[in-house]
């Protein structure tokens, strides 16, 4: 389904920067430090004017992502809260040329709201949506050139105090991120035929724009494939998979494959990516919290031919679902598939805390 599943929120276009003992180019979203000339330092915000006003709309940045980093920094305020909406502030910034980047927002003490979001907007409407996870919302998209608007949108059901964040806006890297991988651990898709390729369906998806609607299989005789593997910061793991030519049961996918693994003590990041060969096939992945089937963390981006690719933020220690679907507008079921997972550690960006 690629682009066309992405008309709104969530993930976009091709995704970068490395992970764990990956070859190429030092990523630069997660930087442990600013670079020597100061780029990313808290200097180097563009730091919030008007809490009363940016949350109708956005305010200037005057900023332009010509390739180098940018940042625009700013406070979480309690003065307004409204139906459960503490604060959301808005901010213009401009993309010149057409690029893909990587958006991120560091906020360390996030966690004094229920709900923090990230957000990326176009004249037409929500390009992307990151959720806060351990003190990151991350997503990565390809940007055409124009003017964007950046927001962060506060929720909590009870008082919360103030608290600082940062965006950032920097060069993503499409082949960098977890490319695939030969030899290391590999898990096994458990052999489905017997149940018709439905053992391990758990979760429908439906394309609703400007919304990806997900929700749980409506039967409870599927649960997800375990692969009892917990990817820790700097690992890599696979699983492969058959997607079989099994009829749509009303949503957008022919067959549905969920695996269940955990994140390691320090992971707060999962770079994904899955590769298919045998046929023309179109198979997207999905990331989700373990028993959350409505709340989709990660949709798929288009990177390669044959390939899709997401980030997203996670908590340590925590169990997730990786989903992947063969979109029902594949003319050439069945195809194997591998996805490759890469665990990260982003420490929090100068300015956040």
């Amino acid at each position: 389904m690629r682009c066309s599943l992405l008309t709104g929120l969530w993930f976009a276009h091709a995704l970068a920067a490395g992970c764990g003992d990956d070859s190429g180019p030092a990523p630069l979203d997660g930087a442990t430090a600013p670079d020597a000339g100061g780029d990313g330092a808290p200097v180097d915000c563009h730091p919030e004017a008007d809490d009363s006003r940016n949350g109708n709309s956005a305010e200037p940045t005057g900023a332009t992502f010509a390739g180098a980093r940018i940042a625009v920094c700013g406070e979480i305020d309690t003065d307004h809260p409204s139906g459960g909406l503490v604060d959301l502030d808005l901010y213009q910034v401009t993309i010149a040329p057409t690029a893909p980047v990587v958006v991120r927002l560091t906020a360390p003490l996030g966690g004094a709201v229920d709900q923090l979001d990230l957000i990326v907007r176009d004249g037409s409407g929500v390009r992307s949506l990151a959720r806060l996870r351990a003190g990151n919302a991350v997503t990565a998209l390809l940007l055409p050139q124009g003017e964007y608007t950046l927001g962060v949108e506060a929720r909590s059901a009870t008082t919360a105090t103030s608290f600082p964040y940062r965006i950032e806006v920097s060069a993503d890297l499409p082949a960098a991120r977890c490319p695939p991988m030969t030899g290391g651990t590999i898990h096994n898709e458990t052999d489905e035929s017997g149940a018709l390729h439905r053992a391990n369906d758990v979760i429908e998806v439906r394309q609703q724009p400007p919304i990806l609607a997900a929700m749980a299989t409506s039967t409870t005789a599927d649960a997800p494939d375990a692969t009892g593997e917990a990817v820790t910061a700097g690992s890599r793991f696979a699983i492969a998979g058959l997607s079989a030519p099994v009829t749509t049961s009303g949503d957008e996918y022919r067959d549905r494959d969920t695996f269940s693994l955990y994140t390691g003590a320090t992971t707060n990041q999962l770079d994904l990516r899955v590769v298919w060969t045998g046929g023309l096939a179109d198979l997207d992945v999905l990331v989700f919290e373990a028993g959350k089937p409505s709340d989709p963390m990660g949709t798929p981006s288009a990177a390669l031919i044959g390939e899709e690719i997401v980030v997203t933020s996670v908590e340590p220690q925590t169990e997730y679902w990786l989903w992947v679907g063969g979109s029902r507008r594949s003319t050439s079921l069945p195809v194997s598939y591998v996805v490759h997972v890469c665990g990260r550690e982003i420490a929090a960006a100068p300015g956040a805390d």
